[in-house]
């Protein structure tokens, strides 16, 4: 799906708001269930960092957002974080269930390599074919 690009009028409520809810946030403010009841739902969600920086951020599975629809996503940059909820530089998150990663099963431990001794290559050489030794009959045919 493409997106299109927002416009600068956007943009500059994208910040006002992110500015506001930081403020906001760092006074000891949360987000009401209420006030979050239209904010996108991630789930089999991972921490993660945005993409080119060491900021966290989150990816998975994205409803309601306003540009993106419904798919798999990865926010902006963290601002906060409560229970339940998330606040990026774009928007409030409700957040639904962490991706737990399979374990990936371990290989059992493979038994140290023992080279064969002279005796054991004795005796596969003397399984073998002899072949070109006089004994045997290499012209079945006669030719």
């Amino acid at each position: 799906m493409r997106c299109r690009r927002p416009s600068l009028a956007e943009i500059a409520e994208r910040n006002r708001s992110r500015v506001r809810d930081a403020d906001l946030l760092a006074s000891g403010w949360t987000p009401s269930p209420e006030q979050l009841a239209d904010a996108p739902h991630i789930d089999r969600w991972e921490e993660t960092t945005y993409p080119g920086t060491d900021l966290p951020s989150l990816k998975g599975y994205v409803t309601g957002h306003p540009r993106l629809g419904s798919t798999f996503a990865w926010t902006s940059p963290l601002i906060a974080r409560g229970d339940g909820w998330v606040r990026t530089e774009g928007r409030f998150y409700r957040l639904g269930t962490q991706y737990v990663p399979e374990p990936v099963p371990t290989a059992p431990e493979a038994a140290p390599y023992t080279p064969p001794t002279d005796e054991e290559v004795d005796a596969l050489l003397d399984s073998l074919p002899r072949y070109g030794e006089d004994d045997l009959d290499l012209d079945p045919w006669g030719i």
